[in-house]
């Protein structure tokens, strides 16, 4: 399917933060192969996309969730991690089904596509219903698999054995016409120990993955850390071999000066939460900090059960005012800067390299938000708009991979009541046996 979006202002987040006025984009299947002021003549169309009135822009990408938490959302609030852990997730999670996870996933796919997200990073449980979720929607993904030796992550129900990790690392890898991508899943440090620390590092080695892990979330975990191994979880993640790898690490609140050097050095990509981060009591990391250093941090909401939507708009928005505001700097952090950690800086974190910008032979994941809304008026800069005036509301259409997954504000690939239905029946269900 050959589609052209003609009328285009495009926003290409590429090395020069072009915004290129009035542009063809022509799109041969999966791929961008022109774009231009003209129509090209060697270019025939089965679909035409008008974008006037609207900015074109790579697909947001939430580089930290756990999709399928959103059966878990508004439920346990107002507590710090580990109590919210403990008591408000943990004993759901123990009767997730295959049936549970997918409806949780289709209703946070359904939720990303329609707030402007392509690709997402996920870390959870039963694969094969989010693999499932994800075939049938048409977005992008990196799912990630964990090696477990622990008893705590084996009772919370992780596959564990090694031969089966491998197999899903490697025969997901690339799959779906290149929309699925796998990473070796380290909860934490506090979850796994130390044996499992190491064979997941060479897990990662041996399948040429990346790692996902949670790192350095709140205070308490640092100190625990310090009381058990002696050292930062960070240090801990460099001790057994983590940081050797390609390393995604959520959070990073609590990082002191000599952790943000190690994370520079090793190439560390931090995935700042903050809406998550602000509603468990975990802090703020110091993103200024870590960009002013050379660090290029991504961008994700968590989990719909701590933050509690899934939508990146709001997430940009928060990340480009909390820092003014805490380090009382307008500023520490700028919305240039912002759009990079949702876009070209998140396909890195996800392990692509062939999308987070348009560009002619980069993927086709792209974003249409209007530009006419009440909020969105008068249009005067793109970056800024996007940033501090649009919302999940403004975006129009959604493609991802040539294919468009939402046009004038309506699915394409997911029946919007089916998905409410099931994915309240299951969450009742699921609160039901607690």
């Amino acid at each position: 399917m050959n589609t052209m979006i003609k009328n285009a202002d495009i926003l290409t987040m590429d090395d020069d933060f072009s915004i290129l006025k009035n542009q063809v984009i022509c799109i041969e299947e999966d791929k961008i192969v022109y774009i231009g002021e003209d129509e090209p003549f060697f270019f025939l169309p089965n679909r035409i996309i008008n974008a006037k009135n609207k900015i074109v822009m790579p697909g947001l990408i939430n580089s930290h969730t756990h999709c399928a938490m959103t059966l878990m959302r508004n439920r346990s609030n107002d507590l710090p991690l580990e109590r919210w852990l403990q008591e408000g997730i943990f004993p759901i999670e123990a009767n997730l089904t295959y049936r549970d996870v997918y409806c949780g996933a289709m209703l946070g796919i359904a939720e990303m596509i329609k707030s402007g997200t392509t690709a997402y990073l996920d870390m959870y449980y039963i694969h094969e219903a989010s693999l499932e979720a994800i075939a049938n929607t048409g977005i992008r993904a990196n799912l990630s698999y964990g090696v477990s030796t622990s008893s705590r992550v084996k009772e919370l129900g992780k596959q564990g054995a090694e031969k089966y990790c491998k197999n899903f690392l490697l025969s997901n890898k690339k799959a779906m016409k290149g929309r699925v991508n796998t990473s070796v899943e380290i909860h934490s440090v506090y979850l796994v120990d130390e044996p499992e620390l190491v064979l997941s590092s060479q897990m990662a080695k041996e399948t040429d993955t990346l790692i996902h892990i949670h790192l350095h979330e709140t205070q308490s975990e640092v100190e625990n850390c310090i009381k058990r191994y002696g050292m930062t979880p960070l240090q801990v993640c460099a001790k057994t071999g983590i940081l050797n790898n390609k390393v995604t690490a959520a959070h990073t609140v609590h990082v002191n000066d000599e952790d943000m050097l190690l994370m520079k050095e090793k190439k560390v990509i931090p995935v700042h939460n903050p809406s998550s981060n602000m509603l468990l009591g975990s802090g703020f990391a110091d993103i200024p900090k870590m960009i002013e250093l050379g660090i290029k941090p991504a961008l994700g909401t968590d989990g719909a059960a701590s933050n509690n939507t899934l939508d990146m708009f709001k997430e940009m928005h928060l990340a480009s005012l909390i820092h003014k505001g805490y380090k009382m700097d307008s500023s520490a952090i700028n919305a240039q800067q912002v759009l990079c950690m949702a876009t070209s800086s998140g396909a890195k974190a996800l392990g692509f390299d062939d999308c987070g910008i348009i560009k002619t032979g980069m993927k086709a994941d792209i974003t249409i938000v209007n530009t006419d809304s009440l909020n969105m008026t008068p249009f005067y800069d793109p970056v800024s708009a996007l940033v501090y005036s649009a919302r999940a509301a403004d975006v129009d259409t959604v493609l991802v991979n040539g294919e468009i997954l939402m046009k004038d504000k309506q699915l394409t690939t997911i029946d919007e009541e089916k998905v409410k239905f099931d994915a309240a029946k299951s969450a009742a269900r699921l609160y039901s046996t607690n």
